[in-house]
Parts: C-alpha cells; sequence; structure tokens
C-alpha cells in the first residue's frame, strides 16, 4: 500500500552540513516520540501509521548530490572518495531538495541517489544490500511486484556475497540477524531449500539464545517454507507423471 505524507508535526528540522561541497542545510527527520508502529513483517519491513523513519534514513544534500545514510552523511571522507563524488556524481548534478517531508517516491528517489553514491565509492556489499531492500520495501508499498522482486533479488545477492568473502565479527550478533535474512528473501524468491537450509543456520547458531524473536521468527518461517516445499514437490511430481 502506498504511503502518502502523514502530520508534519511528526518531523523536526536537523542541521547538516555536506563534507564534499560545505553547503549547510536542514533535513527533516521524524521524532521518537512520533513513531507509532502499524506492521512489522518478517523481512524486517515495518508499516507505521505515522511518519516512516525509513524514509528519512538517507541525507542528500541538495546542493551537489552526496548522499548516504545519515550515521556515513556525517563521516569524513578522504580526499580520494571526496574526488570521485565531485567528478562522478556532482558534476551531473542539477539542484533538487529532498530535504522535506517525504512519501514512497520520494523515498525511492533518494535510496537510488544514495545507491549511485555508494557504488561510486565500492562500498561493502552489505551495504548495498540493505539499499536494496530498503528499495524493495518500498515497491512492495507501491504494490509493484515486479520491481519489488528484482530488488529482492539483488539484496540475496549482496547479503550472500557480504556473508561469504567481507570480514565480520564472528561474535556480533548482527550476524544471526544475516543468517536470519538470507532465508527469508530466499523464501521470499521461492527458493525454499535454500530458505529452509538458512533457517536451520539461524535456530542453530550460537547466539540465537540471545534473541528470541529472530530464533522464533525463524522456527516459524521454516514451517512455512517446509510445507511449501512439499506442495512444489507434489506439484512437479504430477506434472512430471
Amino acid at each position: 500500500m502506498k504511503k502518502g505524507f502523514c502530520a508534519l508535526s511528526d518531523l523536526f528540522d536537523r542541521q547538516y552540513t555536506c563534507n564534499i561541497c560545505g553547503n549547510a542545510f536542514v533535513s527533516k527527520q521524524v521524532k521518537t516520540s512520533a513513531l507509532r508502529i502499524k506492521l512489522r513483517e518478517r523481512d524486517f519491513h515495518t508499516y507505521y501509521s505515522s511518519e516512516s523513519p525509513i524514509y528519512y534514513g538517507v541525507i542528500c544534500c541538495p546542493n551537489c548530490g552526496y548522499s548516504k545514510f545519515e550515521k556515513d552523511f556525517k563521516a569524513q571522507i578522504s580526499g580520494t572518495d571526496m574526488g570521485l563524488v565531485k567528478q562522478l556524481i556532482s558534476s551531473n548534478w542539477r539542484y533538487q531538495n529532498y530535504c522535506d517531508q517525504r512519501d514512497t517516491n520520494t523515498a525511492i528517489r533518494v535510496h537510488l541517489i544514495a545507491l549511485a553514491n555508494y557504488k561510486v565509492l565500492k562500498a561493502s556489499a552489505y551495504t548495498l544490500g540493505k539499499l536494496y531492500l530498503r528499495l524493495a520495501w518500498f515497491y512492495r508499498e507501491l504494490e509493484s511486484n515486479a520491481e519489488e522482486l528484482k530488488y529482492l533479488k539483488w539484496a540475496l545477492e549482496a547479503f550472500v556475497q557480504g556473508y561469504e568473502t567481507e570480514k565480520r565479527d564472528e561474535n556480533d550478533e548482527k550476524e544471526l540477524e544475516i543468517i536470519y535474512l538470507l532465508g527469508e528473501l530466499n523464501r521470499r524468491m521461492g527458493n525454499y531449500q535454500e530458505a529452509i537450509k538458512w533457517f536451520s543456520n539461524t535456530v542453530n547458531h550460537e547466539f540465537a539464545y540471545k534473541n528470541r524473536m529472530i530464533k522464533s521468527y525463524a522456527k516459524d518461517q521454516w514451517t512455512l517454507c517446509t510445507e511449501a516445499y512439499k506442495i512444489e514437490k507434489m506439484k512437479n511430481n504430477s506434472q512430471g507423471a
């Protein structure tokens, strides 16, 4: 379901300074006190009856197009990376202001701009996966199934690449969420055997006891996948008979 605008009173202005062009500007953020969760889906997509903070997670400089997740936007940037952004992003940019109230379509545009920035800077697969997943959520809200599946596929590929090739802290509980998410994204793509494997890995993970919600999700989704896989096999067998 497409999300439109909620009350402006849910928002406040936060000051930012762009590390690329030095532009000082304000961009809207959602007040913590205003957050009202309506529904949380099993791939962590959350619907809000209030303004969605997910729409505002990316900060975009209206002057030069530098765009990143808020924490990354505030961080210092190397001279080399600054040059890449100026050459490949800012040189093609025309002033665009995405700092005000956002709806689903605006959130998509801002996240696509951030995706371009992160690709230029050769960001980690996990970071790209996070952006792809958010874009899939937004297209789900618009009921654009083809676009949702496209970005879910790219999110899955990015998270698998990150899990297999990028250094991570073996003691980090975040790993449990990634393993679970690999199961859920495979399930949504209809890859039931792969999903069952990742859900089993989640339940049996050494940190599963520390996150009962994720463990419970994994058990529930494992059951769904097992049933779906059985039905799929029966259909395939009947068609081949």
